[in-house]
């Protein structure tokens, strides 16, 4: 009976935090897509595959971004709508010949859209330190930071290296030895410089292919990816942390106080069970964040929006202590009252005391359920599935208890 019970606490324990953990992930989502969390930790992992260098006082990360076939990946309104004229027979032409729709200007942005965009900025650059995510580098020649993409495609990578490292512009036999021979001329002037060497190393690998040294550089950037995916986990489990503790302070979740309940009241561990057994039945395993790729910003708000209402929905039916009675503004006064209603040294210390005590509770049980939320919704989805199998499996010994002997 007693295994049961215990059992009955961590289900219980486990969908509370379940619950919790799906709001913070929507909640995390949009946080991301506002810092530009993807994009951002894309561009510190071609920072670090390029060390930061440059090739003949070109800065590749510049080149890289700026090249045709990356640039096609992302919008810049500033760059994108500025006026041009085709060149007539290579001369400047100063006038629009007649009959020649000359484009007209983007429209200046308003001021209150510039103070807004002003303060994004800010709020951003305020926020990138506290999450631990930076420096950052920035793309010269592009208007917003913030536009940069989410992703590129290994071979659209290599493809555009290729050109970058061809200077001279070089087709069909000459290309990769004319590369093969401007690595090996950089590499032997400015031995310190990272990106060369790597790059001059798989030139010499690739033996002249040029496939072959696409398939290169397309592992090469693959690699480095892989190890920038593990930063985006890292970062997206420091922000639910915060975000949990936010959480738990906002709902009064104490995780304490949540499984004593549990524990001692027995109608609510049997609420708490039955819900988390028909949501573990009806529901399909919540997403992974991953590196690449935004999710809608409707699709969030309807995940939100499902979410809260079904922890409000068990929260309410199981009686669990969460949220707060009162305003914070009621909280303030109720202490301002209590503080200076004592007359007895030896009353108010007694009663002090047990505040005090009841505090700390308090802040260690948020502290403990921001915690759990930063483990994120799929470990405690699993971790609940685990739970109801073991469960399911106990109930029946529990229901055919062997009968006494007639004798």
């Amino acid at each position: 009976m007693l295994g049961s019970v215990v059992l009955d606490v961590a289900i219980g324990m486990a969908f509370v935090y379940l619950l919790l953990s799906l709001i913070a992930s929507v909640l995390q989502e949009t946080v991301a897509a506002f810092l530009q969390l993807r994009p951002t930790n894309l561009l510190k992992g071609i920072q670090s595959l390029f060390s930061g260098d440059s090739l003949w006082g070109k800065d590749l990360l510049d080149s890289l971004y700026n090249h045709g076939l990356v640039r096609g990946l992302y919008s810049d309104p500033v760059e994108d709508h500025k006026p041009r004229l085709p060149p007539a027979h290579g001369l400047v032409v100063a006038v629009a010949p007649a009959g020649l729709a000359v484009p007209a200007p983007a429209a200046r942005p308003s001021r209150l859209a510039r103070l807004f965009r002003v303060f994004k900025a800010s709020l951003r650059a305020l926020l990138l330190p506290i999450f631990r995510i930076g420096p950052v580098a920035v793309v010269r020649g592009v208007s917003d930071q913030t536009l940069l993409p989410a992703y590129i495609p290994a071979r659209t990578f290599a493809v555009a290296m290729t050109d970058i490292l061809n200077p001279g512009k070089h087709s069909g036999d000459q290309l990769m030895p004319s590369i093969t021979h401007s690595l090996a001329e950089h590499h032997w002037l400015y031995r310190e410089n990272k990106a060369g060497q790597a790059l001059y190393t798989l030139a010499l690998n690739a033996e002249g292919d040029l496939n072959k040294f696409q398939k290169l550089m397309e592992h090469w950037y693959s690699d480095s990816m892989d190890r920038a995916s593990g930063w985006y986990k890292r970062h997206v489990q420091r922000i639910l942390l915060y975000l949990g503790v936010l959480l738990a302070i906002c709902c009064n979740v104490d995780s304490f106080h949540v499984a004593r309940t549990l524990w001692f009241d027995r109608d609510t561990r049997l609420a708490m069970e039955a819900a988390a057994d028909e949501y573990a039945k009806k529901q399909a395993p919540p997403p992974v964040p991953a590196a690449a790729g935004d999710a809608d910003a409707k699709t969030l708000q309807t995940r939100l929006e499902g979410t809260v209402s079904a922890f409000n929905k068990v929260t309410t039916a199981a009686l669990l202590p969460v949220g707060w009675k009162q305003s914070p503004l009621a909280y303030l006064r109720g202490a301002w009252h209590f503080a200076g209603s004592f007359s007895n040294t030896q009353v108010w210390w007694g009663t002090f005391g047990n505040t005090l005590w009841r505090l700390c509770q308090l802040f260690f049980g948020w502290i403990m359920t921001g915690l759990a939320i930063s483990l994120g919704a799929p470990f405690w989805f699993d971790t609940l599935n685990k739970f109801m199998v073991v469960r399911n499996t106990v109930k029946p010994r529990e229901k055919s208890q062997p009968e006494a002997s007639k004798n």
